[in-house]
């Protein structure tokens, strides 16, 4: 193996095929992040695919997608990677980005991802300072009443409020700055509002972009019709374009070295504060509960409950009931704290990144002020189970111990005498999230095989496991081991009901004949 650093910096960021302002911006920002972390090896990424695509037709340069850079660097060796965004907010490419990151965290020791630009209350002010500092040095020599405008990407997502927050913290402060963007809100329409109403004359025209790419040059200062330079110019105002990205601020290069440096400060003071108690070390467990039914809890999880003195609690809903609780209270001490903690199951990856990351913070204080802390999870805490995401964001900074639990598949077979698989036959388990036409190649493909997450395909499976002739090899249960746990050994009377429930499993064993239906 070459020798390398163990470290590696990476840098990602959206891209551009602009070779003129990515030399100001991105390579910018890269240089003065190489700098301040010469003791890491640097790599450079991009979450476009289109541009990296188009690179390497018209250039023949290749840029890695995040996911090929940080196979790169597990080929390579590397035992830590320090990752800065060059994104400005928390929208739909920087979640991109750490969907794939997440996937990355049990390969590496150590993976520090350094804030957006856009993150914390005070990031919002130090660039509303930039804007303002900016705005000042546009307007000095003006005669006319004037200010600058700011055009920013905008997103669907709802990082767009973004926007509004920094256009509400420049009126709110009497700058002489607006901001709206090309694809959310704030809109053009607003501000041209704002501006007439405000008595503004004259415009300083400024892309709030990193790069003063395709949409700076053609949305905000392009000749057609549609370009708000003639938009604003139609609407009476004079206007001066001045074709700086954000990226080519000192200031901005700087608050990406100071987002990483605080990522990496905040790692390890964390770090030393595990090390440094003088109480007695505490630790972590995470606890499998098993499928539901109390009694089906190891002898090491309930022994390991009665130990603790925290205990993390899922909820699938704020202020609902955990469904882990009724399992684990026959085993819980009165003295025992309980923290009932609220879990997103909805699409959106940001509010469940910050909620584990929240959760993962609070574990950690609690662990390193020498308490013994729990977390319960359904069935085994390593299959398909939110403590991953835990686990992912707590290993090598405090100590765990991961106790297993019965999967609710080995205990459905148990239950109903129904065998998974014998000799040298493969067993596959598989989550149904993807498409049917996937499913079904995964039941031709295996004699046994584990349907999990069916709840929202509950119906065409069923309908074509029986017309692939293996109803009768086929067993499909709710809530297994639970209060409510229904069972059909005949699964072709499930195929009609109204709704199936999240904690709904289908077992297919093609060399299994049931008895006794």
């Amino acid at each position: 193996m070459e020798n390398i650093k163990r470290k590696a910096l990476l840098v990602i960021s959206f891209g551009t095929s602009h070779m003129d302002t990515r030399q100001k911006t991105i390579e910018a920002c890269e240089k003065r992040l190489r700098d301040r972390f010469s003791d890491c090896d640097f790599y450079r990424s991009w979450t476009s695919k289109m541009i990296i695509k188009k690179l390497k037709t018209r250039d023949n340069e290749e840029v890695l997608y995040p996911s090929q850079a940080l196979d790169l660097l597990l080929e390579k060796g590397y035992k830590e990677v320090y990752i800065q965004s060059l994104h400005l907010i928390c929208g739909e490419e920087y979640n991109k980005m750490m969907n794939i990151i997440d996937n990355y965290r049990h390969k590496f020791d150590k993976i520090l991802v350094g804030r957006p630009l856009l993150t914390s209350l005070e990031d919002y002010d130090y660039v509303t300072d930039l804007i303002k500092e900016v705005s000042l040095e546009d307007t000095k020599l003006d005669l006319k009443r004037s200010a600058s405008v700011w055009m920013g990407h905008g997103t669907g997502h709802q990082a767009h409020a973004s926007y509004a927050a920094i256009d509400y913290r420049l009126s709110r402060n009497s700058i002489k700055a607006y901001l709206a963007t090309v694809e959310g809100y704030p809109e053009i329409e607003d501000m041209i509002f704002f501006l007439k109403k405000d008595g503004i004359e004259k415009i300083h025209l400024r892309p709030f972009l990193l790069v003063a790419g395709d949409h700076a040059k053609n949305d905000m200062a392009g000749q057609e019709e549609e370009s708000w330079l003639s938009i604003l110019r139609a609407e009476g105002f004079e206007v001066e374009v001045h074709m700086e990205g954000m990226g080519e601020f000192e200031a901005i290069q700087d608050k990406f070295v100071e987002n990483l440096a605080d990522a990496i400060e905040e790692d390890k003071r964390i770090g030393v504060a595990c090390r440094d108690q003088d109480v007695e070390a505490g630790r972590f467990y995470g606890i499998g509960t098993g499928p539901g039914d109390s009694q089906l809890l190891t002898i090491k999880a309930a022994k390991t409950l009665d130990k603790l003195d925290i205990l993390y609690l899922p909820q699938a809903k704020i202020g609902g009931e955990s469904r882990v609780r009724k399992i684990v209270d026959p085993y819980l001490r009165p003295d025992l704290v309980l923290k009932e903690r609220h879990f997103p199951m909805s699409y959106d990856s940001q509010e469940k990144r910050e909620s584990w990351d929240a959760i993962s913070k609070e574990i950690i204080d609690d662990v390193r002020h020498g308490k013994q802390v729990g977390f319960v999870s359904l069935g085994d805490p390593m299959l398909y189970s939110t403590y991953v995401y835990l686990l992912d964001r707590l290993i090598d900074r405090i100590e765990i111990e991961t106790i297993p639990g019965l999967s609710s598949f080995s205990n459905i077979a148990a239950s109903n005498n129904f065998s998974l698989a014998m000799d040298t036959d493969p067993m596959l388990v598989y989550p149904c999230t993807g498409s049917m036409e996937e499913i079904e190649r995964m039941v031709d493909l295996f004699d046994s095989i584990v349907l999990m997450k069916v709840y929202k395909r509950c119906r065409p499976i069923i309908e074509m496991l029986e017309a692939k002739g293996l109803a009768d090899k086929s067993i499909m249960v709710s809530n297994s081991a639970m209060e409510e746990e229904l069972v059909y050994r005949d699964i072709s009377q499930a195929k009609d009901l109204d709704s199936y429930s999240y904690f709904t499993t289908i077992i297919v064993n093609k060399k299994t004949y049931k008895a006794n239906i």
